[in-house]
């Protein structure tokens, strides 16, 4: 009983170091970040940016491209200095070069996005 007792527990203090590992290596969550749109696809509907900044979840993807996916709930925004409130726009208002922010979800590996605001502050987060 005693050496069950001990290979169960060796067990679960295994698991426990390895399951944080594991949850690495297919990230999820809420993303948030700040970029530049570098290439635009109108057929699938995916937004390439390079990020310049994030949350924590984008930390590591800062200077790369990342294709942010979009579905028929994604919002656009357009916020100019001169207005206080974002103006909405359509996926056809998107252009390469653009800073814009986005929100989303990052599930097995695809980037969905929420929220696509063009005319981001580059210095900070949304």
């Amino acid at each position: 009983m005693k050496k069950l007792f001990v290979i169960v527990l060796t067990l679960l203090i295994a698991l426990t170091a390895v399951g944080p590992a594991f949850a690495a290596g297919s990230a999820r969550g809420t993303f948030s970040l700040v970029a530049n749109i570098s290439a635009i696809d109108p057929v699938s509907g995916a937004v390439t940016v390079t990020v310049i900044t994030g949350n924590k979840l984008v930390k590591s993807y800062i200077g790369q491209n990342l294709v942010m996916t979009t579905t028929a709930s994604t919002r656009y925004l357009y916020k100019s200095s001169a207005t206080a409130v974002p103006a909405t726009i359509t996926f056809d208002g998107l252009k390469v070069g653009d800073a814009v922010s986005v929100n989303g979800k990052l599930a097995n590996g695809v980037w969905t996005a929420s929220r696509i605001t063009v005319g981001a502050s580059l210095t900070c987060l949304p």
